[in-house]
Order: structure tokens, then C-alpha cells, then sequence
């Protein structure tokens, strides 16, 4: 076929034109570009303008959405999205002490939003969460092997587990507008402890991290692939500018392990 010999010749050119450290280069700043690797910081990553394009999508335009943040850290995801929908009712969960003496002053001033001190999981109990600082956007429930980079996860401390399903049944909560989760590595055990909402199609729109900590957690992009196609949900990457790019379908591709901001939505 002229087709493939036509692209062997290509690739042959370009490898005798461009050097392999540039192609590399040239290589990530394409995947960043499409929202690869893209994720990570909330003011620079265009979460908010994924998050409101996502849920116009889903038909959800209300101005009082209700927003779960699991993983809220020191409060960064919270206060920008109280931002962008200021009567939001903002459901925040943290386990970890030392982030909630900064995160509780930092959105103790925001109306509708309720801190709860726990973790959310596969199922309710008690756990350990790792850190290599008091204050880290690295705290996991698995202690990340993390020498590749200088960093060690020597801290821990003992942690509370609810499941969001129970959550909702106790709060009597019907239905979320958008549900957050970012807990490096541990995303599919809350979906996991989200089945009945999620199988119910109560949640409208899942915004997820998938990076490095999955190395550690032993999860694939295809158990998240698999998870929402089950269950009616289309897949999205939240690129720059809160592009969102739909993955159509699974490939081997898409097990990039860099920092990347993932959008479910409800079809």
C-alpha cells in the first residue's frame, strides 16, 4: 500500500532532521497543548471554565449548582468555585488535620458551604493518609514511592472513611451538579463508594485527576474508561482554556501518566 510507504518515508526524514530530544519536547508540548499533562494547578489550569462548559452540556444551568470537592485540600477548588457560581452549595470533604487548620479560616467567610473532616472511599472505616509535608498537594492513602523525584512520604496520620453514597442518604441529598475528586490516586475507590448515585444517574457531571499517583494505585485510565461507559457517562479531557476534548474510544494512548484533568458527563 502507498500509504504506509509514503508515512515510513515521513518518519524516516524526521528522524534524520529532528533530533530526538526535540521530537520528545515537541512531542509534550503537543499533548499539553490538547490537555495532556495539563493539570495540576486550579488558576492555571482552566478547571472552572471546563466545569461550567460541562455542565451546559449536561443541561445543568442553574446558578446554585450543587458541588461536592473531594480531595478540597486548602480550600483552592472551593473558593474558585464559589467564584464562578457564588450560591453554590459546596459539600468539601479533607481528612488531614493540618490542611483543615488552613482550609476551614480560608472558606470559614463563604455562605452554603459544609466542611466535613473525613476522606471518602469504596467503603466507610479508618485508614492512613501519607504525606511528605504538613501542608501538600501530595497526600495519598498510599505511600507513593516518590525517590525519582527527592521526595519522601514519611508522614502519616490516622484518617476517617465515609463513602459518598452513605453521605448523600444520611444528608438526603438527591442528586449533584458536579462531584470533584482529586485524592492522588484513589479517584476510582470514591466512584467505587458512588455507585448507587452514579447507577441512578444523580450526579450530573464527574470531574476527575488521573496522573503519577496511578502508578502507585495500580489504576488505569481504562478502569475510569470502563467505569463511566457502564454507565452512560462520556469521557472528556479539560485542556487549556477549559477546552474539552471527547475520548471517543479507549486506546493504550490514553495511559499517559501526566497530570490531566478528566470530565464525565451524564448523557
Amino acid at each position: 500500500m502507498v500509504y504506509p510507504a509514503l508515512m515510513s518515508a515521513i518518519d524516516t526524514v524526521l528522524a534524520a532532521l529532528i533530533p530526538s530530544s526535540l521530537a520528545l519536547s515537541l512531542a509534550r508540548r503537543l499533548m499539553k497543548s490538547a490537555g495532556l499533562g495539563h493539570g495540576g494547578i486550579v488558576a492555571r489550569s482552566g478547571e472552572m471554565k471546563a466545569a461550567a462548559a460541562a455542565l451546559a452540556r449536561a443541561g445543568i444551568r442553574t446558578r446554585d449548582p450543587v458541588l461536592f470537592d473531594v480531595g478540597g485540600n486548602v480550600g483552592e477548588w472551593t473558593l474558585a468555585a464559589k467564584r464562578t457560581w457564588p450560591s453554590a452549595r459546596v459539600h468539601v470533604f479533607e481528612p488531614s488535620a493540618s490542611h483543615l487548620e488552613t482550609l476551614r479560616p480560608a472558606l470559614a467567610s463563604l455562605e452554603h458551604v459544609t466542611v466535613n473532616p473525613v476522606a471518602l472511599g469504596a467503603e466507610a472505616g479508618q485508614a492512613t493518609l501519607y504525606k511528605d509535608a504538613d501542608i501538600t498537594g501530595l497526600a495519598s492513602m498510599t505511600k507513593r514511592d516518590l525517590a525519582h523525584v527527592g521526595l519522601s512520604m514519611d508522614l502519616s496520620e490516622a484518617i476517617e472513611v465515609d463513602t459518598l453514597d452513605a453521605y448523600c442518604a444520611r444528608h438526603g441529598i438527591t442528586s449533584i451538579d458536579m462531584l470533584k475528586i482529586d485524592v492522588e490516586g484513589h479517584e476510582l475507590d470514591v466512584l467505587k463508594g458512588a455507585a448507587a448515585m452514579l447507577d441512578q444517574r444523580s450526579v450530573a457531571v464527574v470531574q476527575f485527576e488521573f496522573g503519577g499517583c496511578n502508578v502507585d494505585t495500580r489504576t488505569f485510565f481504562r478502569d475510569f474508561y470502563d467505569f463511566f461507559d457502564a454507565r452512560g457517562y462520556r469521557l472528556f479531557i479539560a485542556g487549556p482554556g477549559g477546552r474539552l476534548t471527547p475520548v471517543r474510544r479507549y486506546r493504550e494512548f490514553n495511559e499517559q501518566f501526566l497530570t490531566t484533568n478528566y470530565i464525565a458527563i451524564r448523557t
